[in-house]
C-alpha cells in the first residue's frame, strides 16, 4: 500500500464522468480529482510539504473532501475539527498539531490566528478573507505540477504507518482529544464494508449520510468507502427531522448513515421505511447501560463503534431486541481484558487509531498490549464464558469476534 488517496485516483480513472459528490453543486470524479490537485498545488506554493498538518474546520462537505484529499495528495495530514468547536478549541488544535494551514468557515478569523506560530496560510470558505485567502483563490494555480514543479508526481508517496488523518472528536473532554489514523487504517476502514448490499462483493453505488464528515467513522466508512468504490456520496447538510424525512422519501441510496437521536425523531413521527437506514452508535454509550434496548427496535441496522476503534460490530434488529452486540466486522477481533476496575470488552483491527504520536489521544489510556497485540478497551463491562463474550449485565451472549 501507499498513500490512501491512490484509491480515489483509481476510482476516477475507472469512470471520470460519474458523479462523486451529489450535493447542491455536484462534482464528478474528474472534477474532484482536479480540485484536489489544485489544493495540493496551493499547499506546494506555500512550501507546505509531506508530513505537515492541515486543519479543516468547515461544515460544507464538498470543501472538506477537497481539502482532505488535496492534503493527502501532497503527503500532508488532514486534521478535522467538529463544527461545534469554538475559537479556544480551534486555537488549541492549531497549537497542538503545529498546523501549517487552516481551512475555515469561521468569521472573523483573526481570533483563530493568535498565537499560532506554525500557521502559514488561512483558507476561508464563504467567510471573511481579510486575514486569509478565499478557497477559490487558493485553488487557482497550476496544481502539483505547475510551472515551477514539473515533477510528474500526482500523489506524494507515504508509508502504511505514516499518519493520514487526525480527527478531533465532539466530546466534553478538555483539552480536545483526537484519534490518529495511519494510511493503513484508512485502507482497512474503506474495505471493511459494514453491512454492504448483497454479499458485500458488489461495489457500493451510493451512500447518503446525516453524520458530519468531522466524525472519523463517517469520513472513513462513509465517504472514503463510497468514493473509492466509485460510488456516489450524498451528504445531508440539513438534518432536521422534516428535511431528513423528505430526503429519505425523494432520493435513493444503497444505505443511509444517521445518528441514534435522528432515528428516534424519525420513528416518533412514523411513516418511514427504515430498512435502508444504518444507525451509527457509540459502543460505549449503547452497552454500558445496565439494561439493553427496550421496546420495538425498528427495522434499521445498527453499526457500533468508537472514533478510536472504528466500526466494530453490525447489529440487525434481532440483536438490538436481545441486547446482543451483534456480529463483528471482518478483521475485527474482541476479547475480555481485566484492567483493575473490572473486566471489559476490548477490540483490535487494522483500522483502530494509532497512539504513537505526540498528541493527546483517545487511546492514550485505553490501549493495552497483550502478547504483542494492541487492544483498545471499549468501556463495555464484559465477561468470557467458554469462549463466548457476554456483557456482564445481559442474558444474551456477545458474539466473539474472529478473523474472517
Amino acid at each position: 500500500m501507499t498513500n490512501f488517496v491512490t484509491e480515489l485516483r483509481s476510482a476516477m480513472r475507472n469512470d471520470p464522468g460519474a458523479t462523486a459528490i451529489d450535493c447542491e453543486d455536484p462534482m464528478t470524479f474528474s472534477q474532484l480529482w482536479t480540485a484536489t490537485d489544485s489544493f495540493a498545488g496551493g499547499l506546494g506554493e506555500r512550501e507546505i510539504t509531506a508530513g505537515d498538518r492541515v486543519a479543516i474546520h468547515v461544515a460544507d462537505p464538498r470543501s472538506v473532501l477537497v481539502a482532505a484529499y488535496g492534503a493527502l495528495r501532497a503527503g500532508c495530514v488532514p486534521v478535522t475539527l467538529p463544527a461545534t468547536y469554538g475559537n479556544r478549541d480551534v486555537r488549541h488544535v492549531l497549537s497542538d498539531t503545529e498546523a501549517t494551514a487552516l481551512v475555515t468557515d469561521s468569521s472573523p478569523i483573526m481570533p483563530l490566528l493568535t498565537g499560532s506560530e506554525s500557521l502559514r496560510v488561512a483558507v476561508t470558505v464563504d467567510s471573511d478573507t481579510r486575514m486569509g485567502v478565499s478557497f477559490a483563490d487558493f485553488l487557482d494555480n497550476g496544481g502539483m505540477n505547475g510551472s515551477n514543479s514539473r515533477t510528474g508526481i500526482d500523489v506524494v508517496r507515504r508509508a502504511d504507518e505514516d499518519p493520514a488523518l487526525i480527527a478531533y472528536v465532539d466530546r466534553d473532554e478538555r483539552p480536545p482529544v483526537a484519534a490518529v489514523y495511519t494510511h493503513a487504517s484508512l485502507h482497512a476502514a474503506a474495505s471493511a464494508r459494514p453491512d454492504a448490499p448483497g454479499d458485500g462483493s458488489d461495489p457500493l453505488e451510493s451512500h447518503r449520510s446525516a453524520v458530519p464528515l468531522s466524525d472519523p467513522i463517517e469520513f472513513m466508512y462513509g465517504a472514503n468507502a463510497t468514493l473509492t468504490d466509485g460510488g456516489r456520496y450524498r451528504p445531508i447538510t440539513t438534518a432536521d427531522p422534516t428535511t431528513l424525512r423528505s430526503l429519505l422519501v425523494t432520493t435513493e441510496a444503497d444505505r443511509t448513515f444517521i445518528t441514534p437521536d435522528q432515528y428516534r425523531d424519525l420513528r416518533a413521527n412514523g411513516g418511514i421505511d427504515d430498512r435502508g437506514l444504518r444507525v451509527v452508535e457509540s459502543t460505549r454509550a449503547t452497552f454500558s447501560a445496565e439494561h439493553g434496548d427496550a421496546g420495538d427496535p425498528g427495522d434499521a441496522v445498527r453499526l457500533c463503534g468508537l472514533p478510536e476503534t472504528g466500526l466494530t460490530h453490525v447489529r440487525p434488529p434481532a440483536d438490538v431486541a436481545s441486547g446482543s452486540i451483534g456480529d463483528p466486522l471482518s478483521g475485527v477481533r474482541a476479547r475480555v481484558v481485566d484492567e483493575g476496575a473490572g473486566d471489559e470488552l476490548a477490540v483490535t483491527s487494522a483500522a483502530v487509531a494509532d497512539d504513537s504520536r505526540d498528541l493527546p489521544s483517545l487511546t492514550d489510556k485505553r490501549a493495552v498490549t497483550i502478547d504483542g497485540t494492541r487492544w483498545v478497551r471499549t468501556g463495555v463491562p464484559a465477561r468470557s464464558e467458554d469462549g463466548v463474550i457476554r456483557r456482564r449485565t445481559e442474558a444474551k451472549p456477545v458474539r466473539s469476534a474472529t478473523d474472517r
